[in-house]
């Protein structure tokens, strides 16, 4: 990893250019004033009320707590266990999935583009939603363990090397090509990039996201053991400052050690190749599409890509989830 002090890293900044500049050295910037105020003012209400509401119902996503860290969806026989993720089992942290379909104010921060230029600098021309969601980091909820949102992404492997599969890849078991400790002749490349839109300040103490800067450059995964001691700092930043990442920084949510919860945004992008870990093609309400803007529909993976995402013919724009596609034919 590399050396730095505090006065080394990113500072929230207005600059693209020097925004840009940080997530290539660090792995990540901090864009200030990214979102203005009435539209985070319009998102924390939405989020708190959304929030307050799938609780209520029984329909609260709940981790952070010892036994439902983000990640650990199935017990020791494989057998998934969304029973566990609840306030009443040990969850801490509250989760809203698929913003998308939970009001305007999500939706109409979607169509903003400011970060877009850096997304596309880590990126590339094109890119999709891969998810879209909050996290509310309450009182007590633990740090999650440190990791790499890219997981899934296969690294470079030498002639030779008898690599895990893809298809065997899980969040604890992947592709490991040479020591741990001896870094990597080449890197894979980033496949996605993080948004995390502050909608109170962040901070050390409310569990703001902890980073390991420069991590994202170690051509490795975190490893519980050989890592346990390394340097991470917390990404701090007022409300409508947001924190930019390229996807194979190590990071994740702190403790909240205050008395009041801490709320965010989190918008992850991946290339258009990669399958998104919420799929919009079918879950995305038929109200939210049918009055999407056509950058909105390419966002959440309608439009054909290279002849990728089709169902059918591959020289078809959009797909249409309602389009009645072709099927058995026979000749009288």
């Amino acid at each position: 990893m590399p050396t730095w002090t505090l006065d080394d890293l990113p500072k929230p900044t207005k600059d693209l250019g020097r925004a840009k500049a940080d997530v290539d050295v660090w792995g990540y910037c901090l864009l200030k004033d990214a979102v203005p105020m009435s539209v985070v003012e319009r998102c924390r209400y939405r989020l708190r009320e959304q929030a307050a509401a799938e609780k209520e119902r029984g329909l609260a996503f709940e981790d952070g707590g010892k036994d439902q860290q983000w990640g650990d969806f199935k017990d020791h026989n494989g057998r998934v266990r969304p029973e566990a993720f609840r306030a009443e089992n040990g969850g801490i942290n509250q989760r809203v999935w698929m913003l998308a379909n939970k009001g305007q104010a999500f939706l109409d921060l979607l169509e903003f583009d400011l970060w877009d230029d850096i997304i596309g600098h880590v990126l590339g021309d094109k890119f999709i939603i891969h998810s879209y969601t909050a996290n509310i980091a309450k009182p007590g909820g633990m740090a999650m363990p440190l990791h790499i949102d890219q997981w899934w992404s296969p690294e470079p492997t030498s002639r030779g090397n008898k690599y895990l599969p893809v298809g065997s890849f899980t969040r604890e078991r992947f592709n490991i090509d040479g020591p741990q400790k001896a870094p990597p002749a080449m890197l894979a490349p980033p496949a996605v990039s993080n948004v995390l839109i502050m909608l109170d300040a962040m901070t050390e103490a409310n569990g703001g996201t902890r980073l390991v800067p420069g991590s994202h450059l170690a051509g490795r995964h975190p490893d519980k053991v050989l890592d346990a001691e390394v340097n991470t700092i917390s990404a701090e930043g007022p409300p409508g400052c947001a924190i930019i990442t390229d996807g194979r920084i190590w990071h994740g949510t702190g403790a909240n050690r205050t008395d009041t919860d801490r709320n965010a945004i989190l918008i992850t992008y991946c290339g258009p190749q990669y399958r998104p870990q919420e799929n919009y093609t079918i879950g995305i309400r038929s109200e939210v599409l049918s009055g999407a803007s056509e950058r909105l529909k390419e966002l959440l993976g309608f439009r054909v890509w290279c002849g990728y995402g089709r169902t059918g013919d591959p020289t078809v724009d959009f797909v249409e989830p309602a389009a009645e596609e072709i099927g058995e034919l026979k000749n009288d």
